[in-house]
């Protein structure tokens, strides 16, 4: 009599990290912000967090935080968690929606396409700029590209070299180079 073995479980610890993109979902476009507001139930981070963490197998949300009150607001929706209700699952599919007709650039602010640029480009920093004019078509951004981000001898988007170097260390997957084109284009008016 051969013996079995018993069947194999696999078990797969799912972590997300920075579901509030870099901040990138907070600060949001005020059509975005007023649907939210709507709700009366949480601020912008809250929503993005338990979006994420209201998944099936989801282990860990990594969301990083740059002060105490934020992390005292994830705390607050945290300890007591519960995943979106109806409503809210339709809010942020709304707020998606608004998001996805931006065309904006989904970069997260990791930094690490910045570590090998032979160039030294700020490349989370003016995909920042230009996602910011996308949502608030005011001067700031025109500012911050040109006196903050390359401004005293600091490299601009038009000055890349093309390596790709930046690509390959993208978890993003992100098309560096052609978005810096775009970048110098726009900043290069």
């Amino acid at each position: 009599m051969k013996a079995s073995l018993p069947p194999v479980v696999w078990i797969i610890l799912i972590f997300v990290m920075e579901p509030v993109k870099g901040g990138n979902l907070v600060n949001l476009p005020e059509d975005a912000k007023t649907i939210l507001e709507e709700l009366h139930s949480g601020s912008p981070a809250s929503y993005a967090i338990r979006f994420a963490a209201g998944f099936e197998g989801i282990m860990m949300v990594v969301s990083g935080m740059s002060d105490m009150t934020q992390m005292q607001d994830n705390i607050s929706f945290m300890k007591d968690f519960r995943p979106l209700s109806g409503d809210e699952m339709r809010a942020v599919g709304r707020v998606q929606k608004i998001f996805t007709a931006m065309n904006l650039i989904p970069c997260t602010a990791c930094r690490y396409c910045e570590a090998g640029c032979p160039k030294q480009i700020a490349i989370p920093d003016l995909f920042a700029v230009m996602n910011t004019k996308q949502i608030y078509h005011d001067w700031n951004p025109d500012y911050y590209y040109n006196v903050v981000h390359t401004g005293g001898g600091r490299t601009k988007a038009s000055e890349c070299i093309k390596c790709g170097k930046c690509e390959k260390a993208c978890p993003q997957h992100l098309h560096i180079r052609d978005l810096l084109i775009d970048v110098a284009k726009e900043f290069g008016k």
